[in-house]
């Protein structure tokens, strides 16, 4: 890894603990186990299985980078990664150069960026984090892009909103290739709805009358038809359910953080959900996690929401009998329309950086193969060989890549540090699935002096 004089003070001051991931856009079944930081080679050892050739598509009248050269620090060997092989082949192939992938197991990612950061050690492109908005990007660990990247070409098109969305006082640090309306999955079983006589989610969506009211009584009429001791839903539902109503839990706009709490859009959702408790309908319980597929392909759940990584598990040929479906969360029928929480995945590069630019050139490259037609096709069959993806899965998720046709909303409330994201968890889960809850006003007027009292130390 190069060498850089450049040590970053405000590094020195973080100690975090890593959240666990929420719509980060990666899939999480590829997590390392590594416990050490170790480059790997050069050779990308997938090419038998899935050859990507770029050699065709490069630009020989591409500025040449002074370094062509960059490093890259995560979980995952993202030159093998089927969606991002296209752009890695196609950067080293126009520029001469390579990228260096350097391991770090999931949970000690964050703590050894910051030695890297504090040592003069700086990789060229990390991934973009639950915690990175608004703890780190507070803390100055990212370099400014701005005047690297120009959103007023083509393939950033549709997405410079978003950017602003991630601006921080002034700065650009995160300009995401990857975004999608749908950052949970609302799955069920074509086969039992129809076994059981009952209006399908999809015709509901489709004919727009998927909201919150036909979502809870679906669960009912289900629950009524089934044979075995069934609960309505399980998985992630909390933040989709409050920024369907447009409104997130904590919004950032200019650099400044805030704490919606307490407005009505969130009251409302949360009495939504806390009836849903009441009822029975929500499930968090030994069996019943988000990353267990067994009740739903059982029958004993009507749903199960969760993000991309379950529609992987649920596609496959085994459980082909049941015919799993999946609409995103219904509206909140108090909305003009429906909005939906955003997943977005993308690149940053570390304070520190000998080589902003050449990673910049990256991020912008990446983003042209997600746009470009033919680089998009490269993409696509790099992504349906890798992940054993039929073309009509693929198409059906990157329908909902087409930001422009939906509203996004980006919700920032896992962006704090352990304590504070665990708290707001804990009152979310409280209230959403705990039958002997305090309820969420209570919990919300308990601990809402604690959070803005955080939220006010980092606008510091």
């Amino acid at each position: 890894m190069k060498k850089s004089k450049k040590i970053i003070a405000s590094a020195l001051c973080l100690s975090l603990v890593v959240s666990a991931s929420a719509c980060s856009g990666r899939d999480e079944s590829t997590v390392t186990t590594t416990t050490t930081v170790a480059t790997t080679s050069n050779t990308l050892d997938d090419d038998l299985i899935n050859p990507v050739d770029m050699e065709e598509y490069v630009d020989e009248d591409a500025e040449a980078l002074e370094d062509p050269n960059l490093t890259y620090f995560g979980y995952y060997d993202m030159r093998v990664a089927g969606d991002i092989k296209p752009a890695v082949k196609l950067f080293e192939e126009t520029y001469g150069g390579k990228i260096d992938y350097v391991e770090c197991a999931w949970g000690e990612r964050i703590e050894k960026l910051q030695v890297l950061i504090s040592a003069g050690d700086s990789p060229d492109l990390v991934d973009k984090e639950d915690i990175t908005f608004p703890l780190l990007i507070s803390k100055n660990v990212y370099e400014d892009l701005t005047d690297y990247i120009d959103l007023s070409q083509p393939h950033w098109a549709g997405f410079e909103d978003l950017v602003e969305q991630y601006g921080w006082n002034g700065k650009h640090c995160y300009y995401p290739w990857f975004a999608t309306a749908l950052c949970d999955y609302v799955y069920y079983s074509n086969t039992r709805f129809e076994e059981y006589g009952i209006t399908t989610p999809r015709e509901h969506y489709e004919n727009g009358n998927w909201t919150w009211d036909t979502f809870r009584d679906t669960m009912i009429q289900f629950i009524e038809a089934s044979p075995n001791e069934t609960v309505g839903v399980y998985g992630n539902i909390t933040t989709d359910t409050i920024c369907s109503t447009g409104m997130p839990l904590v919004s950032i706009a200019d650099g400044k953080i805030t704490n919606n709490m307490k407005t009505p859009e969130i009251e409302r959702a949360m009495t939504f959900l806390e009836d849903l408790c009441r009822q029975g309908l929500t499930a968090k319980k030994e069996g019943y996690w988000g990353n267990e597929i067994k009740p739903l392909v059982e029958g004993s759940a009507c749903f199960l929401s969760y993000g991309q990584y379950q529609y992987e598990s649920l596609a496959r040929e085994r459980y082909a009998e049941y015919d799993f479906d999946f609409v995103p969360f219904p509206r909140d029928p108090n909305a003009d329309e429906y909005y939906y929480m955003a997943s977005t995945f993308g690149y940053m590069v570390p304070a520190g950086s000998d080589n902003v630019k050449g990673a910049a050139t990256f991020i912008d490259m990446i983003r042209l193969c997600s746009t470009d037609p033919d680089l998009r096709q490269e993409m696509k069959s790099s992504t349906m060989t890798a992940k054993g993806w039929s073309e009509e899965q693929y198409d059906r998720m990157a329908e909902f890549e087409k930001i422009g046709n939906y509203h996004i909303v980006a919700d920032f409330s896992t962006g704090f540090d352990a304590d504070t994201a665990t708290l707001i968890s804990d009152m979310l889960i409280d209230a959403a699935f705990n039958q002997d809850s305090e309820g969420w006003t209570v919990l919300r007027d308990t601990n809402i002096n604690t959070i803005n009292t955080v939220i006010s130390e980092m606008g510091e």
